[in-house]
């Protein structure tokens, strides 16, 4: 992994906030409640701060730095270690923490070194069971699915695995979307909903504390989800050894961004993770 987060100058007022999410102490300006509270008196490993940044592109990546803009939601600066936040005027914490805990959140765990990718995991029998499929088709059903009938949540929407030779799934945070009708059908015992927060933001943010993996578990099973056939279900296939390494790949959020910031010893490390993680899982 890279180096701890950037300390903060004497003169700065230190972030309120600090939380635990895969295997990382966070300290945060911005208050992230989906996110479980840190232990102790631990220092930062990604600061989170809420400061101006300068007007520019929409998007710049390399892999020191990556500046991101949504319209709605306001700039971001991912660097190692930290994350800077400039919302837009009048946008809630609640909004700002959708891209934070997504593609942001992402981009800073590839920075440490971690492999990110878009899919939901969960703890079986001490092993990860991992699911991967496009939009819509129930990434986060299944995995809600599986902790109604009694494993742990490991991550939803990311999924990041440390370890060379043998990945480790690291616990993220205990919250799935769900659409209205898969919250409807699911019931998992002490799931809280949480009120939406724009209306082009279809999904249920659920928060099931009771039910997050205890601890990291070594990678046990690459899963792909497919739409059914007119009057079929989704299916739910075990990955052939052939098909792995492109599905880990195109799932890969570093991917997402292109060769600005997938080159060098960047892209060389990425793809060795992803051969790993595509040869252990299937």
């Amino acid at each position: 992994m890279q180096a701890l987060a950037p300390r903060l100058d004497e003169t700065e007022a230190q972030p309120a906030h600090r939380y635990s999410l895969y295997g990382l102490t966070v300290h945060s300006d911005v208050p992230l409640p989906e996110l479980p509270p840190a232990m102790g008196e631990a220092s930062a490993d990604l600061l989170i701060l809420r400061r101006p940044l300068p007007e520019g592109p929409h998007g710049r990546f390399s892999p020191a730095r990556v500046d991101l803009f949504w319209d709605t939601v306001g700039r971001f600066r991912v660097e190692p270690g930290l994350v800077t936040v400039d919302p837009a005027a009048g946008v809630s914490d609640d909004l700002v923490a959708f891209p934070l805990l997504g593609p942001v959140l992402a981009l800073a765990l590839h920075q440490r070194g971690l492999f990110a990718f878009h899919a939901s995991a969960v703890s079986v029998n001490g092993r990860g069971a991992v699911m991967m499929a496009d939009k819509g088709v129930g990434k986060s059903t299944t995995a809600t699915a599986l902790i109604s009938a009694g494993h742990g949540l490991l991550a939803d929407d990311i999924v990041a695995l440390t370890g060379d030779s043998q990945p480790i799934l690291l616990p993220g945070f205990a919250q799935v979307k769900l659409s209205d009708a898969s919250l409807a059908r699911l019931k998992v015992p002490g799931a809280q909903t949480r009120p939406q927060v724009h209306d082009a933001i279809d999904k249920h943010r659920v928060l099931l504390p009771a039910h997050v993996a205890a601890k990291a578990v070594p990678l046990g099973r690459i899963y792909a989800l497919e739409r059914g056939s007119a009057g079929q279900g989704p299916a739910v296939l075990p990955v052939q050894p052939a098909e792995a390494l492109p599905l880990v790949l195109r799932f890969a959020y570093a991917a997402r961004f292109g060769r600005d910031l997938l080159n060098g010893a960047a892209a060389a490390r990425h793809f060795r993770q992803a051969a790993t993680l595509a040869a252990t899982g299937t």
